[in-house]
């Protein structure tokens, strides 16, 4: 049996295939992409890191935040059928709403009889209130009843408002307003459920946001998902880097590797 090298198992193209035809493209300068199955003992981290001149502290956690975001951008991007861009809060009457170990237990309980019962799919990222108190932003698929809450969440953004009349109603909606939902069946305090409108990247961006303001993990994760969720294709290959080199894109450096790599992304194209 032949004896498989570096070279037999590595690649130096990664390409994400998402259901709706978009790609995701990674091309390095070295075959560091390795071919599921193979196991090394050293790690890498293949996302940008950006010259900012902060601590290894600080860069290593930078670091794991871009994981995080890419890992959940990956996740939304898989699923076509979330359908909801969803806040759950916390009463002080069911939870302590400052302690994540009660919460996340209490969520993880919440979620997966969802998930079992209803087919429930989602991703929710904790982010604290100003006073300490913990709540979650995220996407759901349409698996829960909804219950409309009266309040429209406009076009040009803020907190939801209720119309002050049917005519202010009707000119909300022609403007594009959206209805703002309450979901019964989560227990634990007030809910927004609103649907997804406009730029899918849009609203999945809003989410990974709130990775990026988080100062650290709440209850040992930077997001929590469940349900039958997809993820993208990975495909990989071997490119001319050199080639690619003059093509355009968005390049970083991996000092860690002496490597240099460019992404970019395909789009699916509008027929419109």
């Amino acid at each position: 049996m032949k004896k498989m090298e570096m070279k037999d198992i590595t690649h130096n193209l990664r390409v994400k295939i998402y259901p709706d035809g978009s790609r995701d493209y990674l091309c390095a300068s070295l075959n560091i992409f390795r071919e599921a199955g193979w196991e090394l003992t050293d790690k890498w981290d293949t996302e940008p890191r950006e010259a900012t001149g902060e601590t290894d502290k600080a860069d290593s956690l930078a670091r794991a935040k871009r994981r995080a975001r890419n890992a959940l951008r990956d996740i939304a991007l898989s699923n076509l059928d979330f359908s909801h861009f969803v806040t759950l809060t916390l009463d002080a009457a069911h939870v302590d709403r400052y302690d994540p170990k009660s919460i996340i237990r209490k969520l993880n309980t919440w979620a997966d009889n969802q998930v079992r019962r209803k087919g429930l799919k989602y991703i929710l990222v904790p982010e604290y209130h100003k006073d300490g108190a913990v709540h979650f932003h995220g996407l759901i698929n349409a698996a829960l009843p909804l219950v409309a809450s009266g309040a429209y969440s406009l076009r040009g953004g803020g907190k939801p408002r209720k119309p002050r009349s049917a005519a202010q109603r009707t000119q909300w909606l022609a403007e594009g307003a959206q209805p703002v939902y309450n979901l019964p069946a989560w227990k634990l305090g007030y809910t927004t459920a609103i649907p997804l409108y406009g730029e899918r990247s849009a609203a999945i961006g809003y989410v990974c946001k709130y990775i990026a303001k988080a100062q650290d993990k709440i209850g040992g994760r930077w997001y929590y998902s469940g349900g039958d969720l997809a993820r993208p294709l990975i495909e990989l290959y071997d490119i001319d880097y050199a080639a690619v080199a003059t093509g355009g894109g968005d390049a970083f450096d991996i000092p860690a590797l002496n490597c240099r790599c460019i992404t970019w992304r395909e789009e699916v194209a509008n027929d419109d």
